[in-house]
């Protein structure tokens, strides 16, 4: 399938956006209809995979239409190859998330095991056993509400009717079978008895059973299981009877097991359809206090630029660093000759006034750009200087390299009205502005993902919507977040960003566009400042901060001086962070090395 990508499939209705796995009898992929800009998981069907196989999943797909299954939509044929087109599921596989997050909120790991129920029980009301129940097969999708789980891969479900032993063609995933399994023999409890491995991992991070594949086989077979005595007495009933070794001793349904759980869950818990995740402390490392400085106004923006410099006697090229920092419309700067990580104070340059309040601003190679409503200036040691001054408020973001910037005008309430590209440094009309498509709510971030490509996020109705573009200004697509996002961060990561979101104060989303997937990650603070790494993030509230990589993971946690007000990343380790305490303003520069080797 390595061809997948290749030319001859650019006549195709989708549009291949990467691999995000591998199911039974064929590869994975993220795609975007090439019409409509919907995602879809594309389903490339194996060649060794023989008609007869690809018939039965199809049916099984077909016939099985429920919010907790994932669901075909049609079979495409492309140059003798069959494709399988399904539900895309943003959250990825429940292996993941369950990796992304080092523990889960026992009420989380009960409604998604009852959503797993819920669909088997639709699937066993037709006669299908899906034979295969494990973490890899359960996708998640994301709403505002919280997670909601999906059964997927049918590849080698049976019909009740169908059950016949036949231990030579023992098919599956060991450390999830029942034991009648091992014999080539298939019931509906099969699948429940692979549902109770599954909550067992979910409440405890471990299978009951492991080891080599025979030690596994006779642990199924033989050893009874072993419940930790932390999970409450409630959940233990409902695990020990799903993993009877005798099929008749376990739950007789899948209705039968979900009452029993949703019984137990309610006996231990609220169960919360905004639980996320139990935010885990984690170890607690002192990122390196290099400096403070006392300044002369608050800040409410940073940017950090580095500017290689030859002394006069030093025949060795040094990196000398400027800070900027903005509040309305003033600008201080410091100057710092041997770099941003030198633990020598800086000097203060005069301070500068713009015409308008500072929006924001941004870094690149060329240099610091202050970009306010209507105008955008680049930064230096000396007097700001102005290279566009615009006739409408608007949102302006410029590309990671710095070589163009797309304005987005606005209009009423916020909302884009046309969307332009500009050649910089010196600002010159690419194309013609392009009318940007009629949106519900006002703009929330207008983003440089890449060297080629911007997103304009706006709000919608109980959702986001991401419009893509070209830096031509032709529009490549639209995708709806099934959530509602409150501020968005870029990331020096292409196609990816972070992001808060209304209603969920003490969480934040990472957004991977290519290929689609978002992570939620519950956090033990409010993220109101948030700085990006090459690496990750680092999120803070007033007084804490926590850094996490960009697949969920939380390296590490710290103190910092109370007040925070700005922070700003630079380099791989670098963080300035600006307080107001006490009517003082101080700016500290950080080093964050500590942390990063602590956690590796």
């Amino acid at each position: 399938m390595s061809t997948l990508s290749s030319a001859k499939f650019k006549q195709f209705k989708y549009r291949l956006l990467g691999l995000v796995g591998r199911g039974q009898f064929g590869r994975v992929y993220c795609a975007l209809h090439r019409q409509t800009g919907e995602f879809v998981a594309l389903k490339a069907l194996d060649r060794t995979l023989s008609t007869h196989q690809f018939l039965r999943e199809l049916r099984f797909l077909v016939a099985l239409e429920h919010p907790n299954i994932v669901t075909c939509r049609a079979i495409e044929h492309l140059h003798g190859k069959r494709y399988l087109v399904l539900d895309y599921c943003e959250g990825g596989t429940l292996r993941q998330f369950m990796e992304n997050h080092q523990q889960l909120h026992p009420a989380l790991s009960v409604q998604l095991v009852c959503d797993v129920l819920t669909g088997l029980e639709y699937a066993h009301d037709r006669g299908v056993i899906h034979c295969d129940i494990k973490p890899e097969n359960i996708l998640l999708g994301l709403s505002p509400e919280g997670w909601t789980a999906r059964i997927s891969d049918f590849g080698i479900s049976r019909l009740s009717q169908e059950v016949t032993p036949s231990p030579s063609n023992l098919t599956g995933s060991p450390a999830y079978m029942a034991p009648e399994r091992f014999y080539g023999q298939y019931s509906y409890s099969t699948d429940l008895y692979a549902v109770g491995i599954l909550l067992f991992e979910l409440l405890t991070g471990y299978r009951p059973f492991s080891g080599l594949h025979t030690e596994i086989i006779a642990a199924h077979l033989n050893q009874p299981v072993r419940i930790p005595a932390h999970i409450p007495t409630p959940l233990q009933t409902v695990i020990s009877t799903a993993l009877e070794k005798l099929k008749a001793r376990r739950y007789q349904s899948a209705a039968q097991m979900r009452t029993a759980l949703q019984s137990a869950g309610a006996q231990t818990f609220q169960i919360d359809a905004q639980t996320l995740t139990t935010p885990i402390v984690p170890l607690f490392y002192l990122p390196e206090i290099l400096r403070n400085e006392r300044l002369s106004t608050q800040a409410e923006q940073i940017g950090i630029v580095e500017t290689a410099t030859l002394p006069q006697y030093d025949r060795y090229v040094r990196q000398s660093a400027l800070i900027f920092l903005s509040h309305t419309k003033t600008l201080q700067t410091r100057s710092y000759p041997m770099g941003f990580l030198d633990r020598r104070s800086g000097k203060a340059l005069p301070i500068a006034t713009l015409a308008e309040p500072i929006r924001e601003l941004i870094v690149r190679s060329q240099g610091c750009f202050a970009v306010t409503e209507r105008s955008v200036y680049q930064l230096s040691e000396q007097a700001p200087q102005l290279l566009t001054r615009l006739h409408q408020p608007s949102r302006i973001a410029i590309e990671p390299q710095g070589r163009w910037m797309v304005i987005a005008t606005l209009g009423n309430q916020e909302s884009a009205k046309l969307l332009s590209f500009w050649t910089l440094p010196q600002p010159k009309l690419i194309q013609r502005p392009t009318i940007c498509e009629a949106s519900l709510g006002g703009v929330i971030a207008l983003v440089a993902v890449t060297s080629r490509y911007a997103v304009l996020i706006s709000q919608a109705e109980r959702s986001t919507r991401l419009n893509g573009y070209n830096r031509r200004g032709q529009a490549l697509g639209r995708l709806n977040l099934p959530v509602q996002l409150k501020q968005v961060f870029p990331s020096p990561r292409p196609y990816c960003l972070a992001a808060t979101e209304v209603g969920h104060e003490r969480s934040l989303l990472f957004i991977h566009l290519k290929p689609y997937r978002l992570i939620r990650i519950a956090i033990a603070i409010r993220p109101q400042f948030v700085a990006a790494f090459p690496w990750g993030v680092v999120v803070c509230d007033e007084e804490q901060l926590i850094a996490i990589d960009y697949n969920g993971q939380q390296i590490g946690q710290s103190e910092i001086p109370p007040g925070v007000c700005a922070i700003a990343a630079h380099g791989e380790t670098g963080l300035a962070i600006a307080t107001w305490h006490q009517a003082e303003s101080t700016l500290y520069t950080l080093n964050l090395e500590t942390m990063r080797s602590a956690s590796l």
